[in-house]
């Protein structure tokens, strides 16, 4: 191989691809706008619902008021429920004209005044987000009232509230913020990475490949005095590029918005959120890139190179996306941990070991592993591809 040919139709290749929309599209501005869109439409829309939420009075419907007058009337007392007159509360419930509905039992406050228990039933709709919202609200409100009625009891018996509560439970969430925002961002972030690595590459493969079959450009360059390897070799490079323009960008785009996404939704969060990634996990997460990267740019260079045309490469191309999009969603599944039989999985051992590092969990071992099993599976992909180029069926299928 001429690495002084290689340089040549790798700045060749390049300059065409950064000339192509579609290739800029999919490298360059869907990395940078795609993720800031997500995370501050998110975390945008997140915050205005829950403000919107909080600042809306509650509707409920109440029946059996009667017979929870004390209690009804502490309830309506401030602005955050609105009584409504409803005489069907399960239809008004389905058309959303009331939030929850409360039901007393005829004895409620006359078994209370005797010092027994009785029973309130909150009626709801599990699939609607506002009446789940409200059902919580009343349970809350219940629970006080239920609290102050057990200490008026233990008050007349003169006993101690704490004798109800022997134990003093308190959890304390050892993992520092910056942790639990890598949680966060780990479980997504891998997935969008794996992604884009793919889409990055996908349409330079296409135009390098079956895009010159089509405008008739490969025999140009077929008839100089290049041998096959080194136009491979070129072609091969760009794609790889391509896709780890697309990751860096990706990378640094998703940083910056998670960090900011964090700080707006964090007002709403029991805790407070942060995302600090690490100089050491951003040189994990590309190492453990770059064999992922070449294993995708040299199957869709061998993919592309059979189709006629555009059209017909892309068509080519899409099941392979399925293929990539099934194993890279597992850092969405909890439980799922990286071990030995997993890190010779690909796609599957990079998607949990960039969770892993993104949370600052660093098994060399494994990271080694899994580094070592990818480039062998991309050095086998890059064979086949230089194998195909050397077919003339293959390149003269037009």
């Amino acid at each position: 191989m001429n690495l002084r040919k290689v340089k040549i139709i790798y700045f060749k290749e390049m300059l065409e691809t950064l000339r192509d929309r579609r290739t800029l599209i999919s490298t360059i501005l869907v990395p940078i706008i795609l993720f800031p869109i997500l995370m501050f439409g998110m975390s945008a829309v997140v915050v205005m619902m829950m403000k919107k939420t909080e600042a809306e009075a509650t509707k409920i419907a109440v029946i059996g008021e009667e017979f929870a007058p004390f209690f009804v009337s502490g309830l309506l007392e401030g602005e955050d429920f609105q009584k409504v007159e409803a005489e069907d509360f399960k239809s008004a419930l389905k058309e959303k004209e009331i939030h929850a509905a409360l039901e007393f039992p005829f004895d409620f406050e006359e078994k209370l005044k005797l010092g027994r228990s009785s029973e309130v039933i909150i009626y709801y709709d599990g699939a609607e987000l506002r009446s789940s919202i409200a059902k919580e609200k009343l349970e809350g409100r219940l629970k006080d009232y239920q609290d102050s009625l057990v200490g008026e009891r233990l008050k007349e018996r003169n006993i101690k509230e704490s004798i109800l509560h022997p134990i003093k439970i308190t959890g304390k969430n050892l993992a520092p913020k910056e942790k639990m925002g890598g949680f966060m961002l780990g479980m997504f972030l891998p997935y969008m990475i794996v992604i884009l690595a793919l889409i990055g590459g996908m349409y330079p493969a296409i135009d390098l490949t079956a895009g010159e079959k089509e405008r008739g450009t490969l025999e140009t360059i077929l008839v100089t005095p290049v041998s096959r390897l080194d136009i491979a070799a070129g072609k091969f490079l760009t794609v790889v590029s391509a896709s780890v323009i697309t990751i860096l960008l990706s990378t640094a785009s998703m940083s910056v918005s998670a960090t900011i996404g964090f700080s707006q939704m964090s007002q709403f969060a029991s805790e407070p959120i942060s995302f600090v990634i690490k100089p050491l996990s951003v040189l994990l997460l590309l190492l453990l890139m770059l064999p992922l990267a070449a294993l995708f740019s040299s199957a869709l260079l061998s993919v592309a190179l059979f189709a006629k045309s555009y059209k017909e490469a892309q068509s080519y191309i899409s099941p392979l996306m399925f293929v990539v999009i099934l194993p890279a969603m597992i850092s969405f599944i909890p439980g799922i941990e990286l071990n030995w039989g997993l890190a010779f999985v690909p796609i599957v051992n990079t998607s949990l070991a960039t969770r892993e590092v993104l949370l600052g969990t660093f098994r060399w071992s494994l990271i080694g592993l899994i580094f070592v099993s990818t480039f062998i599976y991309a050095s086998f992909s890059i064979l086949v591809t230089k194998r195909l180029f050397e077919r003339e069926e293959v390149l003269f299928r037009t």
